[in-house]
């Protein structure tokens, strides 16, 4: 599964809910030849009324991995990728939620298939959502998740994470610096 992705074009992005990914994806979108990998856990929850239980972390992280080797498959051999978010927050989530890790392995396995994973900060307000947002102190939390995660799985795997904060632009030239390098 995860062997068919091309690094060279897939960008994961990281963040707890309302930290930019999906408005930062989207800005990359007018800007390059990119496309967006939607969020499943979105429309699984606007599919069932419901967020998922514990047993369907598994089945939304494959599907979220499997619509990402889609969407390369099915973009130019130039096209950017920008998966929003990366795969690894259905584990991060499956960890917040249930404080199960069960996920973490092979979600960190996938993670090294992405050019670059960034890592949306919480300096932007918070809003609601409908029924998919939680509030500003469970993005802490999951924000304080990926930091660990970053620090004692990503990065000790070799993996790279750059963290962004500030506005739409800050955000954009933030990427677009680390897509130059």
């Amino acid at each position: 599964m995860s062997e068919t992705i091309n690094s060279a074009r897939t960008i994961g992005l990281l963040g707890g809910e309302c930290t930019g990914k999906t408005t930062l994806a989207k800005a990359l979108c007018d800007r390059l030849d990119a496309v967006v990998v939607a969020e499943y856990l979105r429309e699984f929850v606007s599919n069932t009324g419901r967020a998922p239980t514990e047993l369907e972390q598994a089945e939304i992280m494959t599907t979220q991995i499997a619509a990402e080797t889609a969407a390369l498959a099915a973009s130019g051999p130039k096209t950017l990728v920008i998966c929003d978010p990366a795969a690894l927050m259905t584990a991060i989530y499956s960890i917040a939620y249930f404080e199960d890790r069960s996920l973490l392995a092979s979600a960190i396995l996938h993670a090294k298939t992405y050019r670059t994973l960034i890592w949306c900060g919480t300096d932007i307000p918070w809003e609601p959502d409908g029924n998919q947002r939680d509030g500003p102190e469970y993005r802490a939390q999951v924000d304080g998740l990926i930091c660990e995660v970053v620090s004692n799985d990503l990065r000790p795997a070799g993996i790279k994470v750059h963290r962004i904060d500030g506005t739409v632009n800050d955000r954009l030239l933030a990427v677009h610096s680390l897509l130059e390098q």
